[in-house]
């Protein structure tokens, strides 16, 4: 696989991540849970903001890490922030603002990985 492939994949990931995250905050905002995929989907983004929040020093940022940078000075969302609305869907504590808070950050990230595809 060459580099410019794996780094569009790296993107491409992102953005259905950020997607399913959406979908999965409809459903909250209906009273449903998160499905199964959707779980496994905030999982694997869970994960991937962790690298990016606690990266390892002695490598160059990562993919994920320059779209999350971008969302961060573009829009003011950070990491943090993310994985509050991934925790809070998980555990059913975001409230009616806050869901739609997270739906509109997951939404923007989704943007910002397509973004970086582009």
């Amino acid at each position: 696989m060459t580099k410019t492939t794996t780094k569009v994949l790296a993107g491409v990931a992102v953005a259905a991540l950020a997607a399913a995250g959406v979908a999965a905050v409809i459903r909250y905002r209906q009273g449903q849970q998160p499905h199964p995929d959707e779980r496994a989907h905030l999982d694997e983004l869970e994960t991937r903001l962790s690298e990016v929040e606690e990266p390892d020093k002695s490598i160059p940022p990562t993919r994920v890490g320059r779209i999350v940078e971008d969302l961060q000075r573009n829009q003011g969302i950070s990491v943090a922030r993310l994985r509050r609305w991934t925790t809070g869907l998980r555990h059913g504590t975001l409230s009616t603002e806050q869901a739609t808070v997270a739906e509109s950050d997951f939404d923007s990230l989704e943007r910002q990985a397509d973004q970086h595809d582009a």
